[in-house]
């Protein structure tokens, strides 16, 4: 593929590579068979003996099936349980299997990418996992799952760039088709509405050792639906993240901040549903120092700052600092091992947090 090209390829895959290290990281078009999976374990704590932790195993699968055809296969067991003083509620199960291909096309400077859910993980939920459920949404936790599945979900997107001096310039579009799903035992099927999102960014080359790049998107959703009854739609999110690299001869330094933005008060279809977002400023940075040729010391740091919704509820201040190490076990298995502690506020209680997360990927 165009070098240029897939560096704004690379930017646009920042919202649909897989997260394997409980972050969502950018991703070049496969060029050899891998297989990644690993740990990761996230416990919060409050001051009124509350106490929720994750651990989730991802499995990814990457097959380039030809120099133009790519297909990726991703499951990821999942264990959370909720506690309040003696009493607990706990989930176990498998998320929805995802299946994505992606394809370049004509002079290498379109990207098409396809994906399919399938679902595998739980049917519906019992009363004591719905909680649990609910608790792990939380944006400003940053969960390594928060969603198991519901239906079965396909999905588009149609990536191009282009080079323009310095710069590389591009766009994408793509929408998300949801089925239906029982999200709690017993209860009427729900069905989600379709998803359309449209992007623009860039890459931009500032020296030898620097580069910056970014992008600006929107989603609209549609309305969902239960017992063939409208009854929800979401407002449309904006959504805008920059990026840098900056590296020296042993020092690599990288920053990601994203914006997203919503409505406070989303299209409510009646008094059924009533969901209100506050605005979610998310600001992560990495340092890294090479030891040697296939090992490097890292420093991980990170704030999340969200707004009230319309309740008055959802805000929170955390911040995040940690240790960790990525290296080379053998030339085809990398590892990296991050651990994060973190401090702040959600809806006016103080919250403490812990991760620990270990990741392997082999190529073959």
């Amino acid at each position: 593929m165009n070098e240029f090209a897939m560096r704004y390829f690379s930017l646009l895959l920042l919202c649909s590579a897989t997260a394997l290290y409980g972050q969502v990281k950018s991703s070049h078009f496969i060029k050899r068979p891998s297989f990644q999976t690993g740990a990761i374990f996230q416990r919060w704590t409050s001051g009124n003996e509350q106490r929720l932790d994750e651990i989730v195993v991802p499995l990814l699968i990457n097959y380039p099936v030809s120099e133009r055809f790519s297909v990726s296969l991703l499951n990821t067991p999942t264990r959370a349980e909720a506690r309040r003083a003696k009493l607990s509620s706990k989930l176990t199960a498998f998320t929805d299997t995802k299946i994505s291909t992606a394809l370049i096309l004509g002079e290498e400077r379109a990207l098409l990418n396809f994906g399919v859910s399938i679902p595998s993980g739980p049917k519906s939920l019992e009363a004591g996992e719905t909680l649990v459920a609910q608790q792990i949404t939380a944006h400003a936790l940053a969960m390594p799952t928060s969603y198991f599945g519901g239906g079965v979900e396909v999905s588009a997107n149609l990536a191009a760039a282009a080079e323009a001096g310095q710069w590389v310039l591009g766009g994408s579009i793509g929408g998300v088709y949801k089925g239906a799903y029982v999200p709690l035992s017993g209860a009427a099927k729900y069905r989600p509405g379709p998803e359309i999102s449209v992007s623009v960014g860039f890459d931009r080359t500032i020296s030898e050792r620097c580069r910056v790049f970014g992008d600006v998107g929107y989603t609209w959703y549609g309305k969902d639906q239960s017992r063939g009854v409208e009854v929800f739609q979401a407002d449309g999110k904006i959504q805008f993240s920059l990026a840098g690299i900056w590296a020296l001869e042993k020092w690599q330094a990288s920053f990601l901040l994203e914006n997203r933005l919503k409505r406070k008060s989303p299209f409510s279809l009646n008094n059924a549903f009533f969901i209100s977002y506050g605005n979610e400023l998310d600001f992560s940075t990495e340092l890294a120092r090479e030891m040697n040729r296939n090992s490097a010391l890292l420093a991980v740091a990170g704030v999340r700052i969200h707004g009230k919704n319309l309740s008055g509820a959802g805000d929170a201040t955390i911040a995040s600092l940690g240790p960790g190490w990525r290296g080379a076990i053998m030339p085809s298995l990398q590892m990296e091992a991050v651990g994060r502690f973190s401090i702040g506020t959600l809806n006016g209680n103080r919250i403490l947090g812990g991760e620990v997360s270990l990741g392997f990927a082999l190529q073959f």
